[in-house]
C-alpha cells in the first residue's frame, strides 16, 4: 500500500509540477470578505480568482472558527471557467461540525485554486485570518 501511495505522490508531483512559465501572473486567489448566514449554518466567502483563459478551475475552501470550547468547521468548493481576468467568486461554506454553528467574529480560512490548462496545472493557495461579518 505504501508503494502505491509513494508512486501516486510522485506522479502527482510530476503532473502538477511548478506553474508553467506562460501562466505566471495570470492566476491567483484572494479573500475579499466572509459573511455568516442567519443562524450560523453557513458562511458566504467572497474571493477574487484569476486563472488563464480557457482553463477550467476548481476552488476549495475550509473554515475553522473557535466558538467557546468548540470549533465550528466547514468546507466547500465550486468550479470556475477562466477568462484570464480577475472575477468575483462566491462560495457558500456550510457548517459541518455536528451542531456547532458559525458566528460573527474571527476565523481561519484555507483556500486553493487549481486550474487545468493546455500547459499543465496551475495552483494558488490562500491562507488567511478573517473576520466573519454578520449579514
Amino acid at each position: 500500500m505504501r508503494l502505491y501511495t509513494a508512486m501516486a505522490a510522485a506522479v502527482l508531483m510530476i503532473v502538477a509540477g511548478p506553474a508553467p512559465a506562460g501562466a505566471s501572473g495570470r492566476y491567483g486567489l484572494r479573500l475579499r470578505s466572509a459573511t455568516v448566514l442567519p443562524g450560523g449554518a453557513a458562511v458566504d466567502v467572497h474571493y477574487v480568482a484569476t486563472c488563464p483563459p480557457g482553463a477550467l478551475a476548481d476552488i476549495g475552501v475550509s473554515i475553522a472558527q473557535r466558538t467557546g470550547s468548540h470549533v465550528a468547521v466547514g468546507s466547500g468548493n465550486t468550479g470556475v471557467v477562466c477568462n484570464g481576468l480577475p472575477r468575483p467568486v462566491l462560495l457558500r461554506v456550510p457548517a459541518t461540525g455536528g451542531g456547532v454553528w458559525f458566528r460573527p467574529g474571527r476565523a481561519r480560512a484555507t483556500a486553493g485554486l487549481r486550474a487545468v490548462t493546455g500547459l499543465g496545472i496551475v495552483a494558488d493557495d490562500d491562507r488567511a485570518r478573517l473576520t466573519v461579518m454578520r449579514r
